[in-house]
């Protein structure tokens, strides 16, 4: 139907305009995503490093007292307090120096003289070792560095509240955490057992070079939505107006057509191109014989399309062919349910072109046609028209002959205006002529069309070719061919070129009036 065909016209120009406008968005996005997934990556790893040598730093200022206090650990204590005290005074991050011999610590930084037992096997590659808090501070944790030579040996430890500084403070976006052994601690200074979960996003891991430690960083999940949402909202509003503009463009091309040859084109696939019928009747009772099969554009703008304007174009570029095939499925999908309406033997007549005649598909489609009636129901008739200068060759001589045999039969339309009509009586084995209503418009008053007429239909009769008269407007035309044997008339006397559906509604009235 034309008002669906319209719509689906509509709603195709609407949906690709739309993924048209959406574009810009989904590939911007997609590429975006991209980039602020690699950019966490980038950011995470950048942050481990500067975690991991802000951590190297401390740990080197620890293990530098270590080694400053190391001879003291073969005297009394009394002789090593004062440069204890001093590490822990001018050496930067360092919290306390302890003093080990045979395994337990005798001289301490914070008391001095102590006694407590060194559990060795607890340091992670003998040198460092990760608490929760010790003795003095319960609550904070530390980190400490074992330097032994021999039974002698130094404790040195730096104050966890730096290192949780540390894992803050290098990017606030990213979490990080530092990892010695089967401990670890996060960035609020607590210390876990085990292995710390993995990170939903953009993990990394980055071990010392210098001390058996390492920094484990990422992003939480979401993160990626987030950092999207804070950094990249300018860029999105620009690609949601380019979208816009890239829509609105869409829209406004595929409402118009680039050449009167796409414009044919988008036609057709709309399902713009429809079935006219106007009636054949016998001339001696005025019964319906048959009809012929006009090609009329429905434009959703300009409306119904003159065929002279859009014939000839569809000819040139071949889709003539494709049109014809659409024409006679429209028919084949409606007539055959009215097949008792139309009377055994209803004519159809249709024409067609010597691009019709070069293609390789009318015969299949005159077979699908002619296959969906009931058997002896319609004769199929191809009116050969003259805008082109259909030739004899072997292949359309062998085409016309199949469709000889399958039962289509042979006119030639407008006979007596083009260049060649006489030339395809003596080429073709035609069945009938259609006489051009430029003849029969003036048997009224121009005495020399009627006897141009007269001849025509005297070669007829010599030829035993059927004869249609076309273009009868008048009770006189029609009595005049009448009484001249004419046996078919068509013309606006009888009928104007109607839709499929009202030609249909027409045959049933007619069927009731004659019942």
């Amino acid at each position: 139907m034309p008002g669906s065909s319209k719509v689906r016209r509509l709603l195709w120009r609407l949906c690709i305009s739309l993924l048209v406008a959406l574009l810009p968005l989904l590939l911007g996005g997609v590429i975006i995503y991209w980039q602020t997934q690699a950019g966490l990556r980038r950011e995470a790893g950048h942050a481990a490093s500067e975690a991991l040598h802000l951590i190297d730093v401390m740990l080197a200022n620890a293990a530098g007292s270590a080694r400053a206090t190391l001879a003291y650990a073969e005297g009394p204590c009394s002789a090593a307090e004062l440069v204890l005290r001093e590490q822990v005074a001018t050496v930067p991050f360092v919290r306390s120096v302890n003093l080990v011999r045979n395994g337990r610590v005798f001289c301490t930084s914070l008391f001095g003289a102590f006694d407590e037992p060194v559990d060795a096997a607890a340091f992670v590659d003998g040198r460092l070792n990760l608490l929760p808090g010790n003795a003095v501070t319960p609550d904070f944790a530390l980190i400490v560095y074992r330097l032994a030579e021999g039974r002698d040996g130094v404790l040195a430890t730096v104050d966890g509240r730096y290192l949780s500084n540390v894992l803050q403070l290098v990017d606030q976006r990213s979490d990080l955490v530092i990892q010695v052994g089967p401990r670890w601690m996060d960035e609020a200074g607590e210390v876990h057992e085990g292995t710390p979960d993995a990170f939903p996003l953009a993990e990394t891991r980055q071990a010392s070079t210098r001390f058996p430690y390492q920094v484990v960083g990422g992003f939480p999940a979401g993160a990626q939505w987030r950092t999207m949402g804070a950094d990249y909202w300018p860029l999105f509003a620009m690609l949601a107006v380019l979208g816009g503009l890239f829509g609105i463009g869409c829209y406004w091309l595929l409402g118009r057509a680039a050449t009167p040859t796409r414009e044919i084109e988008r036609a057709m696939y709309a399902g713009e191109f429809v079935p006219f019928l106007q009636p054949l009747v016998e001339a001696t009772g005025g019964r319906w014989i048959g009809a012929e099969v006009l090609m009329r554009w429905r434009h959703p703008r300009a409306g119904l399309v003159s065929p002279d304007i859009f014939i000839p174009l569809a000819e040139q570029s071949g889709l003539i062919v494709p049109m014809t095939r659409s024409l006679l499925q429209q028919l084949a999908a409606v007539l055959p349910k009215h097949s008792q309406l139309l009377g055994e033997g209803f004519h159809l007549g249709v024409n067609v072109s010597a691009v019709n005649l070069r293609s390789g598909s009318l015969f299949g489609d005159c077979l699908d046609f002619l296959g969906a009636f009931p058997v002896g129901s319609v004769t199929l008739m191809l009116e050969l028209t003259e805008r082109e200068l259909i030739g004899s060759d072997a292949h359309t001589d062998e085409l016309l002959g199949r469709l000889r045999e399958l039962g289509v039969s042979l006119a030639i339309d407008d006979f007596g205006t083009g260049h060649s009509s006489l030339a395809y009586l003596r080429r073709f084995h035609v069945d009938a002529l259609k006489i051009d209503k430029s003849f029969v418009a003036t048997v009224d008053d121009d005495s020399r069309s009627r006897h141009i007429l007269d001849s025509i239909l005297d070669l007829c009769g010599r030829l035993d070719l059927q004869v249609i008269a076309e273009g009868i407007e008048t009770s006189a035309q029609r009595d005049y061919l009448a009484a001249r044997g004419v046996p078919c008339l068509q013309g606006y006397l009888f009928g104007r070129p109607m839709p499929l559906a009202e030609f249909v509604a027409e045959l049933e009235r007619r069927a009731r009036a004659g019942a």
